[in-house]
């Protein structure tokens, strides 16, 4: 009888080990404030704007003759800055660009007001997708804004600048249309 208890005791105690032992589940979240600034000048990054998206955070940034934005997560529980998509285009004579991903599990359209006086007048940024659908952002002086769709679309129609008056400053029809 004593045998039986004391192998008992032995199978717990190894249940308990490995139990322990066992790595924890990998769960993630989105990067706060505090890990967006290292993560950026480790990076060489100017960030633009960032926005939440569920466990996510895209954020649109300036580096060097480039714009760009990556989708970021912070693994748990290691608090890991990982990147889940990042897309990057060159500058160009245009007075916006235009990036983003509009299907997915986070559909999104970046505009990025890439002409000095524009930026200085812009203060709200307009994406019509369709008759009845569109997105729209404050600018808050930055120079680029991230619109989030509530769901995926094939594509957008324009894009509006606004003064702070509400006139339209700069408008551009999508090329593919």
């Amino acid at each position: 009888m004593k045998g039986l208890a004391h192998g008992l005791e032995i199978l717990v105690v190894l249940g308990l080990l490995n139990a322990a032992c066992q790595p924890a589940p990998i769960s993630f979240r989105s990067p706060n404030k505090h890990e967006l600034e290292p993560y950026s000048k480790a990076h060489g990054m100017t960030l633009i704007v960032d926005k939440l998206l569920e466990d996510a955070s895209v954020v649109l940034y300036n580096k060097g003759t480039s714009f760009g934005y990556r989708l970021l997560t912070v693994r748990k529980p290691a608090g890991e800055v990982t990147v889940s998509l990042d897309v990057s285009t060159t500058k160009s004579d245009e007075p916006i660009l235009i990036i983003g991903q509009l299907t997915g599990n986070h559909p999104f359209m970046a505009v990025v007001i890439q002409d000095a006086a524009s930026l200085a007048e812009t203060r709200a940024v307009e994406a019509i997708i369709d008759s009845q659908n569109c997105l729209g952002a404050t600018t808050e002086g930055r120079a680029g804004v991230i619109l989030v769709s509530p769901s995926p679309v094939h594509e957008w129609q324009t894009i509006a600048l606004y003064s702070a008056q509400g006139r339209v400053r700069y408008s551009q029809n999508n090329p593919s249309r």
